[in-house]
């Protein structure tokens, strides 16, 4: 006969399986932390935020007794919690903890349904989850309540409306606009700064082979949109900055930086005409830009 025990364990894995699938979700009871992350999760009813990651795999592949979730992350006060699947370690599960005051720059990108939280910590690994794309909405509650975090408090009041972004702006890249506009609806304080539209580059030091296949195969560095408020800035871009060919790009990716920190900045040649890269410090952000644009010029005014 089965214990008590074996029973409440396997009703347990049976109600998570239950609810498995591809989406991440908020925790906010410990009824619902997965039970592979149990001993170590922060309370959910005190902290800010937890999520819960899955694993990526097809549920036809699972069973109630897997542990169906990759991560767990939590967001209590001023610390960040990352709970992660580690078959060959003690307890399965490897844990990292930091101060948010630590964490120089976030990114969040989702290209179809692939999508990727990387936190930046100073002096350390960045903090890199994947998730499925169709969540970009619970990620994105996450990462606001991380930015507030990390500012201090909620975004500021907006002073006056934000500025217009036109299609002529970015034309032909739609979905940067809506991402704009979809930002500015949240966060009217977040006002756009500078932009610029993708458009093809040609290298530097081009070779015959490489300037006939640039011809066929052009390289197109992407259109982004800077923008900022006091306390951070915050880029709009896709997640790769050049792409080859004239294929259609489905990645939206956001990256925010809090203008607190102090670290240096370089720009660096690219090899590609008229193109510059600026790169923060620990590698906490890359931004590829028109050389001598208004996308560059506020880029290391806010960042310098």
């Amino acid at each position: 006969m089965a214990t008590d025990n074996e029973v409440t364990g396997h009703q347990e894995r049976t109600e998570e399986f239950d609810a498995f699938g591809p989406w991440v979700y908020r925790v906010r009871t410990d009824g619902e932390v997965p039970r592979l992350f149990r001993r170590f999760a922060p309370d959910p009813a005190s902290a800010t935020m937890v999520i819960k990651i899955p694993r990526g795999i097809a549920r036809r592949d699972a069973n109630p007794q897997m542990d169906l979730y990759d991560h767990l992350v939590g967001l209590r006060g001023d610390r960040l919690t990352l709970l992660s699947r580690a078959p060959g370690e003690a307890h399965g599960v490897r844990r990292r903890e930091v101060a948010t005051d630590r964490i120089v720059a976030l990114e969040d990108s989702v290209e179809l349904l692939d999508g990727r939280l990387s936190v930046r910590v100073l002096d350390e690994k960045p903090m890199t989850v994947g998730y499925n794309g169709a969540s970009r909405d619970v990620v994105g509650e996450f990462v606001a309540a991380l930015r507030s975090a990390i500012r201090g408090g909620p975004p500021p009041e907006a002073t006056g409306p934000a500025p217009e972004l036109g299609l002529e702006d970015l034309w032909p890249d739609v979905a940067l606009t809506t991402e704009y506009r979809e930002l500015v609806r949240a966060e009217p304080a977040m006002g756009m700064r500078a932009a610029h539209a993708r458009r093809v580059v040609e290298p530097v030091e081009p070779s015959t082979v490489s300037r006939l296949l640039h011809r066929w195969w052009p390289m197109w560095l992407q259109g982004a949109v800077v923008c900022s408020d006091p306390s951070e800035l915050l880029v709009l871009h896709r997640r790769s900055w050049w792409v080859r060919g004239g294929k259609p790009v489905h990645s939206i990716a956001r990256t925010s930086v809090p203008l607190g920190h102090v670290l240096p900045v370089e720009t660096v040649p690219t090899g590609y005409h008229g193109v510059t890269e600026i790169r923060v410090r620990h590698d906490a952000a890359r931004f590829a830009v028109p050389s001598g644009s208004p996308t560059e010029r506020v880029l290391l005014e806010l960042l310098g």
